[in-house]
């Protein structure tokens, strides 16, 4: 694919419009479309392994658990609640009937049978007609099996608001969990450039040293001719021995990378030495207009979530509706007034509960104004890290074109420098300091382009994008 301008229109200081025409290699347009795309495929399934593994998330994860338990609670107030109850009482004494009611009900007993029996009114009852005793109204011993229930029907509107602020509550942590898988993109991707930076610094080390042994070649070639001296081969021999102390630092250095990506993925030590990182430039509009960052959509929803359950606490003050009942399962011990079943409404209305429901409304109103003073200072600091964020983003991305204008340099000056070197116009220190400003000025490009990406990053994490 062949390179390709791209042209990037922003406003300067002076709020005049600039055009600036950035040269990039012809993988950048591949990496992006119309929607940019900040991750490669690599980048992607390492960072979407690692939201699967991070303990983060599953916290939040079990706190929207934990949540929707609550919305169930609340939603089930409106269940039937039935009890089983059992009891056993034992009194000082039998609840009776007045002496004087007892004669009575005696002496109508005796009328009943005389009656029955045809003795006339006014002769006594024979002694051997039994009488039965008085019942008395409760027995000393009472063994009672009730089964109880009650019914809300309406409650004074604090269930409708406690649901509602379960909801806001469910959304802020959702927006509190994007927000930390954006902090997990970016960690995984800042990992991944620095790994891509160590390997296209082995690369230049490799090139160095292609160029070192064919300069080998040759001075070993020009002693032989009395045209060099055995020191220009141990200039060599240590321009060598330094390229090699920096592959060790840079397997140092990628050990430790490989390590975090590890941590941060879960992933195992031998794929991840499998990966081909590339660093390659990232494109952000400077044109783009901020939307609401996650941490700002998570307080709003707080904010909503304190007001209702501040009007669910003064709902407490707001008259309550519940059916009642009861059944019996054991009739054998109930009184003369305990019925066998029994079923009602009641009205229950908290004309005053020492101020409780007041003071909770109170503190919510607080937790919300505390959210919304939040908000307000990270709006703040939102806004004027955009505006920092933007700036650093065109500054970065200018560094790349001229770092890339570096190395056509640099090369050049080395082409020259070397030419000269084998017409004996030169020292072989000269063509070494040229060869050791083309490593420094490509390892710098690579650098440009990873403080680019970085750059660019941030400034679509800080405007609100979804970065991916």
């Amino acid at each position: 694919m062949p390179c390709q301008t791209i042209q990037i229109e922003f406003v300067n200081q002076h709020d005049c419009k600039m055009k600036k025409t950035i040269f990039l290699m012809s993988c950048l347009l591949g990496a992006f479309s119309v929607k940019a795309q900040y991750f490669n495929s690599e980048t992607t399934t390492l960072y979407q392994t690692a939201l699967e593994n991070n303990d983060t998330l599953q916290i939040f994860k079990i706190k929207q658990q934990i949540t929707q338990v609550d919305m169930q609670t609340v939603r089930y107030k409106y269940l039937p609640k039935i009890t089983l109850d059992a009891s056993y009482t034992h009194l000082n004494d039998a609840i009776e009937f007045p002496e004087n009611l007892q004669q009575l009900l005696i002496g109508t007993q005796k009328l009943l049978i005389k009656e029955a029996m045809g003795i006339p009114f006014n002769t006594a009852l024979p002694s051997t007609v039994p009488l039965q005793p008085v019942t008395p109204i409760q027995e000393q011993d009472i063994l009672k099996t009730t089964l109880t229930g009650q019914w809300l029907l309406f409650s004074g509107l604090k269930v409708n608001y406690g649901l509602k602020a379960y909801r806001h509550q469910q959304k802020s942590i959702d927006y509190l969990a994007e927000k930390e898988s954006n902090k997990i993109k970016l960690e995984v991707s800042d990992t991944y450039d620095k790994l891509a930076l160590i390997y296209e610094s082995d690369a230049i080390i490799k090139s160095s040293e292609r160029v070192l042994d064919e300069q080998a070649k040759f001075v070993n070639a020009a002693i032989q001719n009395g045209l060099a001296t055995p020191l220009d081969r141990k200039k060599l021999e240590l321009a060598q021995q330094k390229l090699e102390i920096k592959k060790l630092e840079n397997a140092s250095a990628k050990k430790i990378l490989v390590d975090k990506l590890h941590q941060l993925t879960l992933i195992s030590v031998e794929e991840l030495t499998l990966l081909h990182p590339e660093i390659i430039p990232a494109v952000f509009d400077v044109a783009t207009i901020p939307s609401e960052r996650s941490e700002i959509k998570a307080l709003d929803e707080g904010i909503e979530a304190r007001k209702y359950k501040e009007k669910a606490e003064w709902a407490e003050y707001v008259p309550k509706v519940a059916a009642f009942g009861k059944y019996e399962l054991r009739e054998n011990d109930l009184s003369l007034f305990d019925p066998k079943w029994a079923v009602g409404v009641k009205l229950q209305w908290n004309v005053f509960d020492g101020l409780d429901a007041r003071n909770n409304a109170r503190k919510e109103s607080l937790e919300r104004q505390l959210l919304e003073y939040q908000k307000h200072s990270v709006k703040n600091l939102i806004e004027l890290g955009y505006a920092k964020a933007k700036q650093d983003y065109i500054l970065a991305t200018d560094k790349v074109t001229l770092k890339e204008k570096e190395v056509k340099l640099a090369e050049d000056t080395y082409d020259f420098v070397a030419k000269q070197y084998k017409n004996g116009l030169i020292g072989i220190t000269e063509l070494l300091n040229a060869l050791n400003d083309v490593e420094k000025s490509r390892f710098e490009q690579k650098q440009a382009v990873y403080d680019q990406r970085r750059a660019a990053l941030k400034a679509a994490d800080i405007s609100g994008i979804t970065i991916q």
